[in-house]
């Protein structure tokens, strides 16, 4: 989980956006995005396909690492 957050926070912030930014674009909660990007939660399918969706990138490239 610590690893996927970290993957997470370096593709927003390449992307030079906020969290916020991120929430809104992805519908989820800004709360939830630090979480996960804290490995404090493990994200689901249907998270993982709204950050997806919120960063304009492919599932597959939100996955690797």
């Amino acid at each position: 989980m610590v690893a996927f957050g970290k993957h997470l926070r370096k593709l927003r912030t390449g992307k030079k956006i906020s969290q916020e930014t991120l929430a809104d674009d992805a519908k989820l909660s800004e709360n939830i995005i630090g979480m996960i990007e804290r490995g404090e939660v493990n994200p689901t399918y249907t998270t993982l396909v709204q950050l997806a969706k919120g960063l304009g990138i492919p599932k597959k490239e939100l996955m690797e690492d």
